[in-house]
């Protein structure tokens, strides 16, 4: 399958693989944004990156903190998303978006950008979570088992090393069942 942005394969061209951590568990609940990062991939390695902690202006859920491992303390000086929003716009470009269960990052982007003023690109979005449903190999599909099973060694719950993992799953798949 071809990439329609220029004809070319996922591998051939730009792609940015994002992750979040966030104080909770939904944004509908007024959990945000703690940490995100953004790693620009071309023909299998980061290129560019833009990762950040984000002050959340509320405290971390101590059991969101038990899992990403940010605490108030860590992000009290750290920029807002309002702040960051415009940076991040830049950055992404009109790259495709990568993430691995994307409805739950992208339901936090679009709440801060809308907390922020703004919105959130319309950038086309790969879900590596439905695409590793969709092969049906995997006993789990977590980012860390899949990852585990298929050696992709990485450290899990914090934003770049999720971003890079989703990132280099969707390599993987591509180059085992075929473009997305």
């Amino acid at each position: 399958m071809r990439y329609p942005g220029n004809g070319g394969r996922i591998i051939e061209i730009p792609y940015v693989a994002a992750d979040v951590e966030t104080t909770g568990l939904s944004a509908a609940d007024g959990h945000r944004v703690c940490e995100f990062a953004l790693l620009r991939f071309l023909r299998g390695a980061v290129i560019d990156s833009f990762v950040s902690l984000v002050n959340p202006l509320r405290p971390i859920d101590p059991g969101a903190s038990a899992v990403n491992g940010i605490t108030d303390p860590m992000v009290a000086r750290a920029p807002t998303f309002a702040d960051l929003l415009p940076k991040i716009l830049d950055f992404l470009s009109d790259d495709p978006l990568v993430f691995h269960n994307a409805p739950f990052d992208l339901s936090f982007l679009r709440s801060e950008a809308r907390l922020a003023g703004g919105a959130w690109p319309g950038n086309r979005v790969i879900d590596t979570l439905l695409l590793a449903r969709r092969t049906g190999r995997f006993r789990s599909n977590s980012l860390p088992d899949i990852c585990r099973e298929l050696g992709i060694g990485s450290t899990f719950h914090r934003a770049e090393a999720d971003a890079w993992a989703a990132g280099k799953l969707l390599l993987h798949l591509a180059s085992t069942d075929g473009d997305p």
